[in-house]
């Protein structure tokens, strides 16, 4: 059943970062130009902060180093056994990337503050940048200007090898030339289904392989880039695809979680690409007791970041498909759509019979017929039961026998410093009245205290398994009747 109101413009606090910018193109483009200039800054003031650390009569892996070892794997300033001999470069490509910065800082400042809130939409050189989210000629122009500069980025690593020093080769420990790369197409894709060794792409153990396997995927990335800017987009994909600013979103960080994930496999299994006596010995391991290994961060870091960004792939990928649909995540329900943002195909490619829609409808926050306190209930449940493992496994005394105590410890904190943080929420005037059974402050501080006692019950379930999962698996089992 339709509900008669109409499906209001999101209104987005400062917390929301950019999609406060969504139908803002200058704006937008200054905070990525500006976001941008932060990660290049990182980048070269880390250089020269690691630099003024290095001692290299010590491994790198050792130091708690991480962007010097991949200028290392790259051959800049390294010697015979993989010793650094030369640390001016080093200097200048930290140097290099913090007057990068505030250029790039300068751009995002202008398009921020002076520049056009809305780029224009013409043959104008800043019309160039100008769009509209539904536009898709426009947006997978886009797409194949991205993959054009992603390309180019493969072969760069492709000249350094064979035209600009080489790199550093560990099955000979000094930095060469490769000359001649392989280009089989059968032995590189091979990699892909694991006809190489069931490891697939990590399985890779020469700079051969690794650098011919660049030279196909710039190709590959550089004719898909001229493919999606000289072409528009097949039926079946405007019908498929959502053609929206959180659609988009949704696919890259879905894209970003998958090479997350795929980087951390990587980098823990592979001593070719990413060399032991820059990072460490393979898997995760610790370099000293008291300092983790190169490897080690970038594997644990890459998972971490995969998970988070898949997780938000899953939420903005709801939000789309919800709004796609006319769904209303504040009220539960359906609503008439905003003219504007009916989109041929749209609402045929998201059902109200949606599994994603049918999932929305049933969660605890939206389902009908449930009281606050009993929603509270439900979602503190599932918070104290899966915050559980995370504070066992993440924590500094995992080994010791007390790690099960003190992550249930740790939950119910986190559990009570999120119940405070909602009675916070509450107290703004503004964001009251927000779902659709909030119909008046009691009806959140009964949310409130449901949240909190479900949270802590949630926490002693997961505890209780913890400390009888032997237990508990021979029951499932059938070895204890």
């Amino acid at each position: 059943m339709v509900a008669t109101a109409t499906l209001a413009e999101p209104k987005y606090g400062w917390w929301a970062g950019n999609a406060r910018l969504t139908n803002l193109s200058g704006r937008l483009l200054g905070a990525h130009v500006a976001q941008a200039a932060l990660i290049v800054f990182w980048a070269g003031a880390f250089t020269l902060f690691e630099l003024s650390r290095l001692d290299p009569a010590q491994p790198m892996y050792e130091q708690g180093l991480i962007l010097l070892p991949h200028l290392a794997s790259l051959g800049i300033g390294i010697g015979d056994g993989g010793q650094v001999v030369n640390t001016e470069p080093y200097l200048v490509v930290g140097a290099l990337h913090l007057i990068s910065s505030a250029v790039l800082g300068a751009g995002g400042i202008y398009h921020a503050l002076i520049g056009p809130e809305v780029l224009p939409e013409n043959k104008s050189f800043a019309g160039f940048f100008g769009y509209d989210w539904k536009d898709r000629d426009k947006m997978t122009t886009i797409i194949g200007i991205h993959l054009l500069l992603l390309g180019l980025g493969a072969w760069l690593l492709v000249a350094k090898a064979m035209f600009v020093g080489g790199l550093y080769d560990p099955a000979v420990a000094s930095v060469r030339v490769v000359s001649d790369p392989n280009l089989d197409p059968l032995q590189i894709f091979g990699y892909f289904i694991g006809l190489q060794h069931p490891e697939g792409m990590a399985a890779v153990d020469n700079l051969e392989d690794i650098v011919g396997g660049h030279i196909y995927v710039g190709l590959l990335l550089i004719g898909g880039g001229i493919w999606h800017i000289a072409t528009k987009p097949y039926n079946w994909a405007q019908r498929s695809l959502i053609w929206s600013g959180e659609a988009y979103l949704s696919y890259s960080l879905g894209a970003l979680a998958y090479m997350g994930f795929l980087a951390a496999y990587f980098v823990s299994t592979n001593d070719t690409a990413y060399p032991v006596v820059f990072y460490g010995p393979l898997g995760v391991s610790l370099a000293t007791p008291e300092t983790a290994t190169v490897r080690t961060w970038l594997a644990v870091t890459h998972f971490v970041l995969a998970i988070l960004f898949l997780f938000g792939h899953i939420w903005h990928a709801l939000r789309a498909r919800s709004r796609a649909a006319a769904f209303d995540m504040k009220l539960g329900e359906y609503v008439a759509p905003v003219a504007s943002e009916v989109q041929d195909g749209s609402l045929k490619t998201v059902k109200n019979s949606d599994v994603t829609l049918l999932f929305l409808r049933n969660l605890p926050i939206y389902r009908q017929s449930l009281s606050p306190v009993m929603r509270g209930l439900e979602v503190g449940m599932a918070h104290g039961y899966f915050l559980l493992g995370p504070h066992i496994i993440l924590s500094p005394i995992e080994d010791s026998q007390v790690a099960n105590q003190a992550g249930f410890i740790l939950t119910v904190v986190a559990v009570g410093l999120i119940a405070i943080a909602l009675n916070f929420y509450d107290s703004d005037s503004e964001k009251r009245n927000t779902f659709y059974w909030q119909k008046s402050a009691e009806d959140w501080s009964l949310f409130r205290g449901g949240f909190l006692v479900g949270g802590v019950g949630g926490a002693m379930v997961a505890y209780f398994l913890m400390e009888n999962i032997e237990t508990v698996d021979a029951v499932f089992r059938g070895l204890i009747n």
